[in-house]
């Protein structure tokens, strides 16, 4: 049986009733996976709220998730409505072999510019609290300045998400967001002046990658494979091709539509 975990919450709920019309599953709280004995697989949304606490669970008894969360492009507050759906991962990490219909059809405004090797800043974007604290990844911000001004000499910035509550985990383990701490505010960036962007989790590689701008990850990243992952290589980017990665994302996000009709699961069950 397949349970699909409430968000609780107006702007959200929607991609969850969707999950489990498309696919015949149950609906439920987080609290009624854990007590469960029929669920052999979970479908939730981000990991706020209870939903931290079924991720590991379904890690840690070999359960199959589906994991819900911000497209890679597109809007999800708006008409249709997209959301990316992993299967088993937080991102997609591994690329599959995808026609380009799909990428072409929503996302062809996005064009790919050249790569760029003229950058004269390293653009540096740390995980979100609610990221670091999940994945554990409290020190990854000091760490990563640390061995990029051993192995440079560039100007590098510095750039959280605009949006960024202090989140914390309450007395049941839940993970809640707490205030944002963040005030900075969300601005295009000059990408023909950025060498790298360094990154651990964030889909802004996806972004840079389309503007000619190659990147770096050390964690779970949908450009993971297209990305150099060692830090000390930061003067020596990877300059891979891009396509193949954004055609195999395409088909890693789905309209409210797709989840409701149930093609969302279909493609993410391989049938």
């Amino acid at each position: 049986m397949l349970y699909c975990v409430r968000t609780e919450r107006a702007n959200t709920e929607k991609y969850i009733e969707s999950m489990a019309r498309g696919s015949g599953g149950k609906l439920v709280n987080y609290q009624e996976v854990l007590d469960s004995r029929d669920c052999d697989k979970v479908a939730f949304m981000g990991v706020l709220r209870g939903s931290n606490i079924v991720y590991k669970w379904a890690q840690q008894n070999n359960k199959d998730f589906y994991y819900i969360d911000r497209p890679y492009w597109g809007e999800s507050r708006g008409t249709p409505y997209w959301m990316r759906c992993v299967k088993n991962e937080h991102v997609k990490t591994k690329h599959e072999l995808r026609p380009d219909d799909r990428y072409k059809k929503y996302y062809k405004g996005d064009q790919i510019k050249p790569y760029h090797k003229n950058g004269k800043y390293i653009l540096v974007v740390p995980p979100s609290h609610s990221m670091a604290l999940h994945f554990n990844a409290p020190n990854w911000l000091e760490t990563t300045m640390a061995t990029l001004k051993q192995n440079t000499d560039r100007e590098i910035i510095v750039r959280e998400k605009p949006y960024n509550p202090k989140s914390y985990i309450d007395e049941q383990g839940r993970m809640q967001p707490g205030p944002s701490e963040n005030k900075q505010p969300e601005k295009p960036f000059e990408w023909n002046k950025v060498h790298a962007v360094v990154t651990f989790n964030s889909s802004i590689t996806i972004k840079a990658l389309h503007n000619g701008v190659p990147c770096f990850s050390n964690f779970e990243n949908p450009c993971g494979e297209i990305c150099e992952s060692d830090f000390t290589k930061i003067e020596t980017p990877m300059y891979a091709d891009r396509e193949p990665v954004f055609h195999s994302l395409a088909y890693g996000q789905f309209t409210q539509e797709e989840f409701r009709n149930g093609w969302a699961l279909s493609t993410l069950d391989g049938r």
